[in-house]
């Protein structure tokens, strides 16, 4: 789903707001920083021009813990458009659980902070923005959802850093690195880092903890993911903005999702040792372009060491359509490696894509089953070292589901006690439609220590395997069933 973001009235005719003559020196603090509260004024109804205040100063701007003028010392701050954050801006708190900045309701405006850098140029980009050790909320569970409420929304920046920064009841989504306010804008991002930061979603009424529109080289790492998206009720209404599990399905916690146009660059991502848990969507969305479609091919995606538990889906990926994955000539480089994902309701869906490595992941305990092939055709897919245990619980009993394919790698996973978890039925790998071309499956393991998993492989009728190009070799089967290539309807060797 690609999105359009028009934003009302307050959107209109960006312009930056410059303070630049204000006096220094009695609103430092001793280390230089430029405290908020002494840059407050009689009139003020929030923290908002207070802070664009001490921003102008050009010095780190400290937010005092407890010191902000909303209920319990949080700082009130909401921006339009027109007022952005300075190139440069440091925003630092006194810990994540001590400061406290909650967006705004004083004035209208649907982010807290904001920057657009007017230009498709990278080299007129903000630049070495710092936001360090606080929280940043808004109030979904009083005014539920709203799409394109963003806590923070950035458009061409470079060298961004985001250390120990709680995001916490976003309504629409938490973190958004975007290509300015109107489709057709272009703004490029580049080394942005996301680190030791929580993304507290409270109730799952949000739509995403961080949206990327534009970002080359980002780094998503040690970070928490909590009750992040909309799990919706699989219709394509709008839903109801205080129910999450009505309306459209949101992406999840990290969303990748160019708009329709060309110049969008998506490269360089590492996401790494993140917890995600609880909500809807999937943990990471690769929801990409056709790469014949783009300027800059997207490209060079690692995923891995992350754990992800007790939600809707951990990994989804759309690229090319129809069976453009297999014409093309440039693949997207996605790596899912060393993820552990157990109780999820879906593990994975690859659709549309070519280049992806899955290695060394395990899937416990999750309720139905991941898929290769979905509405269109992939290539150059491997799948080493994976575990699936006890996937495929609810019907129809499967762990694994291949469509169309070409040049599908599947050597040494383990599929283990794979099927219902109420009666004795369950396959561990079902071809289920389309043709399969360059196969490869070599030394699985096939295993029903608790006689749950009752086949190992098998091949629907409209499957289409191609025998001439596969090589199906001998497979590790620990329960008495028929050979994998008897099953898959190939010959023998």
């Amino acid at each position: 789903m690609k999105r359009r973001l028009l934003l009302a009235a307050a959107v209109a005719a960006p312009a930056a707001w410059s303070l630049r003559g204000l006096a220094r020196g009695a609103a430092d603090d001793a280390d230089g920083r430029a405290s908020l509260p002494d840059f407050r004024r009689d009139g003020d109804v929030d923290d908002s021009e207070a802070f664009r205040r001490a921003a102008a100063t050009g010095r780190p701007v400290h937010l005092p813990a407890g010191r902000g003028r909303g209920p319990g010392g949080r700082y009130l701050i909401a921006s339009t458009p027109q007022d952005r954050l300075p190139s440069g801006v440091q925003v630092l708190g006194d810990g994540i659980d001590r400061t406290i900045v909650a967006r705004s309701y004083r004035r209208s405006a649907p982010f807290v902070f904001f920057f657009d850098s007017d230009s498709a140029d990278p080299a007129r980009n903000g630049r070495n923005m710092i936001f360090r050790d606080f929280t940043i909320e808004d109030e979904v569970e009083k005014r539920g959802y709203a799409e394109f409420d963003y806590l923070i929304m950035l458009n061409g920046v470079s060298g961004a850093r985001f250390e120990r920064v709680g995001f916490r009841g976003f309504r629409g989504d938490g973190l958004h690195l975007g290509s300015g306010t109107v489709l057709g804008h272009e703004r490029h991002n580049l080394d942005v880092s996301v680190v030791d930061c929580v993304f507290d979603g409270i109730n799952a009424n949000n739509r995403n903890g961080i949206s990327v529109i534009d970002c080359d080289r980002l780094l998503v790492q040690g970070c928490r993911f909590l009750n992040c998206s909309r799990y919706g009720d699989g219709t394509v209404n709008k839903g109801d903005p205080f129910n999450p599990r009505t309306g459209v399905m949101a992406p999840g916690p990290i969303d990748f999702e160019p708009n329709d146009d060309g110049f969008a660059v998506i490269r360089a991502v590492t996401i790494r040792d993140n917890l995600f848990r609880g909500g809807g969507g999937y943990a990471v969305t690769l929801n990409l372009r056709a790469n014949d479609r783009v300027r800059n091919a997207q490209s060079g995606f690692v995923i891995t060491g992350n754990t992800i538990e007790d939600r809707d889906g951990a990994f989804t990926t759309a690229g090319y359509g129809g069976d453009q994955a297999i014409r093309a000539d440039q693949g997207y480089g996605v790596t899912f490696s060393r993820n552990t994902i157990r109780r999820c309701r879906t593990p994975f869906i690859l659709n549309g894509m070519r280049g992806v490595t899955m290695a060394e992941n395990r899937f416990t305990d999750c309720a139905s089953h991941s898929e290769i092939g979905n509405t269109a055709w992939n290539a150059e897919v491997t799948l080493t070292g994976n575990r699936f245990e006890r996937v495929g619980l609810r019907p129809a009993g499967y762990a694994l589901w291949v469509r169309e394919c070409d040049r599908l790698r599947l050597e040494r996973n383990e599929f283990v006690d794979c099927g219902l978890a109420d009666r004795r039925f369950g396959v561990g790998l079902a071809f289920v439609g389309g043709r399969i071309t360059r196969l490869a499956m070599l030394d699985n393991l096939f295993s029903s220590p608790n006689g749950r998993m009752t086949q190992t492989a098998v091949a629907f009728q409209d499957a289409r395997i191609d025998a001439r190009t596969a090589t199906v070799g001998p497979q590790r089967v620990t329960f008495a069933a028929p050979p994998v290539r008897e099953t898959l309807r190939l010959a023998p060797v």
